[in-house]
């Protein structure tokens, strides 16, 4: 973490958090991240702005070569 932003965390007695010792073996049935990154897969935040790129990349493609 950055200096900054650790320090800015201490100053609001973040320190408990930033110095915990996490014991992640102890969580019961955790879930691969093999897994969970299956999960969001199918999640399209931005519908349609695929599209749109390809065609703003196919247009100025189009000018560049009436420039010529």
């Amino acid at each position: 973490m950055k200096d900054g932003i650790k320090e800015r965390m201490k100053e609001k007695n973040y320190d408990d958090i930033l110095n915990y010792d996490w014991n992640y073996d102890s969580l019961p049935n955790r879930m691969p991240l093999s897994q969970r990154a299956k999960i969001f897969l199918p999640f399209a935040a931005l519908t349609g702005f695929d599209e749109a790129i390809k065609n703003t990349i196919e247009e100025e493609i189009a000018e560049m070569g009436e420039a010529d």
